[in-house]
């Protein structure tokens, strides 16, 4: 008879862990979405190039640049199959 009791005492703590551990985790996802709701790009991000155009761009410089590009490349060319 203790042994039931003490089963339903930890089966209903756990029922309320997860109740409140979910209470938690939507109030949380709501306040970041109320934070990216009234979002706007800065203007020096509207200024620049989109990433998908075909306007030729200035060419790389230094080893990351080159790798950037070789990157670019690829990927331009797994689409264009």
């Amino acid at each position: 008879m203790l042994g039931l009791v003490v089963l339903v005492g930890l089966i209903g703590i756990a029922f309320a862990a997860g109740y409140f551990t979910r209470g938690h985790v939507s109030r949380k996802r709501r306040a970041e979405a109320r934070r990216w709701r009234n979002y706007t790009q800065p203007d020096w991000l509207h200024a620049s190039a989109p990433a998908n155009t075909n306007e030729a761009t200035p060419p790389a410089v230094g080893e990351l640049g080159q790798m950037l590009d070789r990157w670019e490349n690829r990927a331009r060319a797994r689409r264009a199959r």
